[in-house]
């Protein structure tokens, strides 16, 4: 039996976008629900990730505090800014900024592979402070939803074509001259 698929083609903007758009959605519940809830001596806290990095930053954890709200909140924004800015770009046609606009994808890109820090500090917080009846920490539903949109700007980075930023001989003026 010789099955035959068809290549998928993943690169694509539209998919890009598409991607891109459910990302957002999802940073709505992962910045509304709470990601982690502690136990501690009989007290319970449930943090989103803002509430948490405001309450970090009332016990004196300023760095701490800094890393996790770029980390959760800024950085997940600015990479869906970026996206959104290299989409629009090349819907209304852009190969007057081609440079800029592959740094700024190269730097969404890199950005990309350092996403999923926040997941696994809470996977980790959650398996290290288990001690019985004195305190414990469980994940919330917030970091399902966080993981879900850093996964899908991951996948929205990855469907974008870098190509479509620089202009192909067919889209090079008539008026050039070539050597």
């Amino acid at each position: 039996m010789n099955l035959r698929f068809s290549p998928v083609r993943f690169k694509s903007n539209s998919t890009a976008a598409a991607l891109a758009v459910a990302a957002a959605v999802m940073l709505v519940p992962a910045n509304l629900l709470p990601v982690l809830s502690t136990e501690t001596s009989g007290y319970n806290r449930s943090d989103t990730i803002f509430s948490g990095t405001v309450e970090l930053w009332r016990q004196g954890l300023w760095v701490i505090a800094t890393i996790v709200f770029t980390a959760s909140i800024c950085i997940p924004l600015f990479k869906l800014a970026g996206l959104g800015w290299l989409l629009l770009s090349v819907r209304h046609g852009c190969p007057h900024d081609s440079r800029r606009l592959t740094r700024t994808f190269a730097v969404v890109d890199f950005v990309g592979r350092w996403s999923m820090l926040d997941v696994f500090l809470a996977a980790f917080l959650t398996g290290l402070v288990q001690f019985g009846e004195f305190s414990s920490v469980q994940a919330r539903s917030g970091i399902v939803a966080f993981a879900a949109a850093v996964v899908l700007t991951v996948l929205a980075t990855h469907a974008f074509d870098p190509r479509v930023l620089w202009p192909t001989p067919a889209k090079v003026s008539p008026n050039t001259s070539r050597p």
